[in-house]
């Protein structure tokens, strides 16, 4: 199911028709890498802190 048709009604009032494409895999793709990308934020810059904290770099002020 890559698409799904919302609006699948071809008589309206108005002549007018309006069709809603919903691409479900593409939404859920982006959703991923923006959730792998959020946690790569995390996760470096608690490392960072991390490294911080232990001396692995020098804090200049």
């Amino acid at each position: 199911m890559a698409s799904k048709d919302c609006c699948p009604s071809e008589n309206s009032e108005n002549g007018v028709i309006v069709r809603v494409n919903v691409d479900v895999p593409k939404i859920i793709k982006y959703l991923c890498i923006t959730g792998i990308i959020i946690v790569g934020i995390i996760f470096g810059t608690k490392t960072f802190k991390h490294m911080l904290e232990h001396g692995f770099f020098e804090i200049v002020e």
